[in-house]
């Protein structure tokens, strides 16, 4: 990769469902992340991201400006055959972006774990107050 090329990343491991979401926060606690689990258990709209590949990917490029990404208005497509039922689209989709500049990124591997459950929390929020968007 160059400065021109872009990786994209989902943190979280898949698509959105509330049975996913319980099972991953579960799967957090099996494997002793308590606070991870905490912090995710409060998170509604999102899963808990999985951090491991993603700051894998952060460690691994020279130059690491992040973008996240937040939407709404796909809620209700979590499989392929839902995307295919979904087709053509006439639902408002709100799309909402801001980008952490490398000398943001903590550190250690605990900081960066612990920043990147904090974007997702905001994630999390502004889910929460678009997820019905009015047009």
């Amino acid at each position: 990769m160059d400065e021109r090329d872009a990786l994209i990343i989902f943190p979280e491991g898949g698509n959105f469902t509330e049975r996913r979401r319980v099972r991953a926060i579960e799967r957090l606690r099996h494997k002793g992340h308590h606070d991870e689990a905490d912090k995710a258990s409060l998170m509604r709209n999102v899963m808990p991201p999985r951090p491991g590949g993603t700051l894998a990917a952060v460690a691994a490029t020279p130059v690491t400006d992040i973008m996240f990404v937040a939407h709404t208005g796909l809620d209700h497509l979590s499989s392929v055959v839902d995307i295919w039922r979904g087709i053509p689209m006439d639902q408002s989709l709100r799309v909402r972006w801001w980008i952490e500049p490398e000398e943001g990124l903590p550190e250690s591997e605990e900081e960066r774990i612990d920043w990147l459950f904090e974007h997702w929390a905001a994630i999390d929020e502004w889910i929460e107050a678009n997820k019905h968007p009015s047009a």
